[in-house]
């Protein structure tokens, strides 16, 4: 298969968005409504119809995956991170500069772990995805890890969908080992905040998505104490959640509710803290995809693979939701999450 491994080249720092930019990011996720809607419309047109990355990520990505049980689940993020990519661009219709910049990086991230992302292919015979999603079914009720279970399998499912000659035994089994060896380490318990004030049940996706928004929004100091990372998690999670039920899987989904609440009713306890003031990342543009912004996270690890997951699965939550408010203050809260690992 032969992904090609490029030198990342650092250069440039953080950009805050142009107004331009801004409006063709706020109109993607309707923060801004008609006004921005129609601004962004002008210049979409004058702009190169978006160019999807190509499925050899989704190859490499699910590679990746397949191979992380052997040494550890934590290296499900590096598969997971390739195939939020591949994703990110395909749905946000980005440019042809972003999306070229943006798969600079996704190739330095490949680069830079030659040893823990496989280059090889999906071996020979061929295999059921529904075994994945049986092994997820024995495991989704209970709290796993930050929701990494289901986070890994739903891409590894939406991939497998999209790219079937890679439903093959070594792929297939080695992401049901991954799922195994989550599910090994124990789940979390029973909190008695979420017994004592537990959320209401999910109607609907679209309650998923408002319900893990808000929560993002506690007060800053309290996102702090839970950690920028599990944050970001609610916001992964929730979206593989959702994702399941797009992809048919509704039971599935609905079986995971209730870890997901557990995941994301969390009491506010921290006392006040100031937010730091930072503008939204333009993720939908070239100036952030063409720093080192994303590489330096998390001591230039790209932030384990989260500068590509966060976007990816926070848009599809956006999209979810009509309050305007919440999206452009949910927009914010995201973008103030990475402070910490810069």
């Amino acid at each position: 298969m032969g992904l090609h491994r490029r030198r990342f080249e650092a250069g440039g720092g953080r950009v805050d968005p142009s107004r331009r930019d801004f409006l063709r990011l706020a109109a993607a996720v309707g923060i801004l409504g008609p006004a921005a809607s129609a601004a962004a419309s002008s210049d979409d047109a004058a702009a190169t119809r978006p160019s999807p990355l190509p499925k050899e990520y989704l190859a490499q990505g699910l590679a990746a995956l397949s191979d992380a049980h052997k040494r550890g689940w934590l290296l499900g993020h590096h598969g997971a991170a390739i195939l939020s990519s591949y994703y990110f661009c395909l749905e946000n219709r980005l440019d042809e500069r972003t999306s070229r910049a943006l798969r600079k990086q996704i190739d330095a991230f490949i680069a830079s772990k030659p040893e823990e992302i496989p280059d090889g292919g999906p071996g020979r015979g061929t295999a059921d995805p529904a075994r994945i999603v049986e092994r997820l079914d024995r495991q989704i009720a209970t709290l796993n890890r930050g929701g990494h279970d289901v986070i890994f399998a739903s891409l590894a499912l939406r991939a497998l969908r999209d790219l079937p000659e890679y439903a093959t035994p070594q792929v297939v089994d080695g992401i049901v080992r991954l799922l195994e060896l989550i599910a090994a380490s124990g789940a979390s318990p029973e909190t008695p905040f979420n017994r004592d004030h537990p959320l209401p049940p999910y109607g609907s996706a679209n309650d998923i998505a408002k319900t893990t928004l808000e929560a993002t929004l506690r007060p800053w100091g309290d996102a702090l104490r839970i950690g920028a990372s599990g944050v970001v998690h609610w916001i992964t999670h929730a979206d593989a959640v959702v994702t399941l039920a797009d992809l048919g899987h509704e039971e599935l989904a609905r079986r995971g509710h209730a870890a997901l609440r557990l995941h994301v009713n969390q009491e506010v306890t921290a006392g006040a803290r100031p937010e730091p003031e930072r503008a939204a990342i333009d993720w939908l543009a070239p100036a952030y995809w063409e720093s080192d912004a994303s590489h330096r996270l998390f001591q230039n690890t790209w932030l384990a693979g989260h500068a590509f997951k966060l976007p990816y699965s926070l848009f599809r939550l956006l999209r979810r939701t009509d309050d305007a408010k919440l999206r452009e203050a949910c927009l914010l809260r995201a973008s103030r999450l990475q402070i910490p690992f810069e």
